[in-house]
């Protein structure tokens, strides 16, 4: 039986988000170990600001504005040109990111000092020159990421999601195994075996992909080429894309820099957003990422063909579908953050004080949660036609306002004013980039996005209502809590939640849940997604 265009595209997006989930259990097995090793204490803090550099390089010139501005150019010469022409274009692109990744790392390990007092600080020296050490083990991380992120992007230009997708467990499996065997709780020494864990997970999620794209027919001899038409192609919109991502990792640092402020916002300031943002990505990265991966390749290619009716069609349903499952999961995460922070993390060296102060960076990360899936999602609309300049100027609207924001909400909520800031520049973005979006490929029915969001909004906020009864009949005395308790408190409630979520949806006939239901029948007939119903 044949299936729909929608359906291969959210058949891809259940295969990324499963494989998404897997690593992210192993990542969330990691920050549990990392938080039971070193709280929300100096040395968590001092791991998790040094890691923030490497990330961000890695997310400009890795995986994000690489194949932002990659697949886009690979794919059409995959389809115009055959694959002779783009294995060409593949090994150029790997040889100039070679050259520029080891560069930047030489570099980077040398000038860790300067990097060190610019993201914290707040700190004092010494806990400054502690960051600095980290900082040199790990940025040749950068290097490796980097390089199995194009490996990455080629693979899903090919819609070959599955490798790129569990490669982010091999490093999760490097650290926990660090933090398992070798990893000194609450010591300089701890932290330092972590971050060459770091590297050993690098290296592993480099190598995986290889076997991969050797059966897909990349070819893997030396070859020092470093011309190429497309190149330029690349570069010229892989410029504003490495804007677009640094908005992004720039806020990150910002928050980063305002957490070091020990005085205003508290201590324990960055862990607690850092473990508090992990919680709130979990959903984030099942749907939303895992829908903006599979339907990019397909906007590509719809861009390609010129169908732009086709192109609004699968904007829409992909926000629909995203929003559907993301919206009751902000509420389920802002209802039941204590209990689900002290389940993740709750044990060792994180104490009730540690779980608090996550529990209210959690809250008003949630706040935002829809708005981050509608920014990934929206953005690969423009990254298809390739519009690289509007995003980025939205982008950087929105990370002035954040930066504002963070000045003025950190003084009365204090981290808590940093992650609500973080939600509500999200928005901006959000009504900013579907706006423009209309002026450039028609209308968007923008209305039917609305009313969606609202429906589900009133339905999700009942089964918080049920969330919050349900919850209350497990509460135990804070700290005394057992493992089978920490886990009814939080699972009970969920259930309870979904099961009230999913017959309101059924009562009302949610056109998204028609949608779900037939995917899993496979039935014939096709749903009108486009209905303001």
């Amino acid at each position: 039986m044949k299936m729909s265009g929608e359906e291969r595209l959210a058949r891809s997006a259940g295969g990324i988000g499963l494989a998404t989930l897997a690593s992210r259990i192993l990542g969330y097995l990691r920050d549990m170990l990392i938080a039971s090793h070193f709280g929300t204490g100096i040395y968590a803090a001092v791991f998790i600001a040094a890691f923030r550099i490497p990330n961000l390089f890695r997310r400009l010139l890795g995986e994000g504005a690489l194949s932002a501005s990659f697949i886009p150019v690979f794919t059409d010469y995959l389809t115009k040109r055959g694959k002779e022409d783009a294995w060409r274009l593949a090994i150029v692109v790997f040889n100039l990111l070679a050259i520029t990744l080891a560069g930047l790392t030489l570099l980077g390990s040398l000038g860790a000092p300067l990097w060190a007092k610019l993201i914290v600080r707040g700190f004092p020296l010494e806990e400054k020159e502690m960051v600095a050490r980290i900082l040199r083990i790990l940025f040749p991380y950068v290097f490796l990421i980097g390089i199995a992120a194009l490996f990455g992007s080629i693979l899903n230009s090919l819609k070959h999601f599955a490798a790129p997708a569990l490669f982010p467990a091999i490093l999760n499996l490097s650290m926990i195994t660090a933090l398992l065997l070798y990893v000194k709780p609450e010591s300089e020494e701890g932290i330092r075996t972590l971050a060459l864990a770091v590297l050993v997970g690098g290296l592993g999620q480099l190598l995986i992909q290889v076997p991969v794209l050797i059966r897909k027919g990349m070819p893997f001899k030396l070859r020092f080429l470093f011309k190429h038409p497309a190149v330029n192609r690349i570069i010229l919109h892989m410029g504003p894309a490495v804007v677009g991502v640094a908005v992004y990792q720039i806020n990150i640092l910002v928050d980063t820099i305002c957490g070091s402020y020990k005085s205003i916002v508290g201590e324990g300031a960055i862990p607690s957003l850092y473990f508090g943002a992990r919680v709130m990505q979990l959903p984030l990265a099942i749907f939303a990422t895992a829908m903006a991966t599979a339907v990019f390749p397909t906007m590509a290619g719809q861009v390609s063909r010129e169908r732009m009716e086709e192109l609004k069609g699968t904007l829409l349903f992909a926000l629909r579908s995203v929003f559907f499952l993301i919206v009751p999961a902000s509420v389920g995460l802002m209802v039941l953050r204590r209990q689900i922070i002290s389940l993740l993390f709750g044990w060792g060296a994180f104490d009730l004080a540690s779980t608090e102060s996550t529990a209210t960076a959690l809250l008003y990360y949630s706040i935002g949660l829809f708005a981050y899936a509608g920014v990934l999602i929206a953005s690969r609309v423009f990254y298809s036609i390739q519009d690289m300049k509007t995003p980025v100027k939205i982008g950087c609207v929105a990370m002035v306002l954040n930066i504002i924001l963070n000045l003025v909400l950190m003084h009365p909520l204090r981290l808590g004013g940093l992650a609500l800031a973080t939600s509500v520049s999200a928005l901006i973005n959000l009504i900013l980039l579907l706006y423009v979006l209309s002026r450039r490929i028609g209308r968007v029915n923008r209305r039917a996005i609305f009313n969606c969001l609202l429906r589900i909004t009133w339905a999700s906020l009942l089964m918080g209502f049920v969330c919050y009864l349900v919850a209350g009949a497990f509460m135990v005395e804070p700290g005394t809590a057992s493992i089978s308790q920490k886990c009814l408190q939080v699972f009970i409630p969920i259930l309870a939640g979904i099961i009230t979520f999913l017959l309101i949806s059924f009562s009302f006939r949610f056109q998204e849940v028609k949608f779900l239901k037939r995917i899993i029948l496979r039935g014939n007939r096709k749903p009108n997604l486009s209905s303001d119903t």
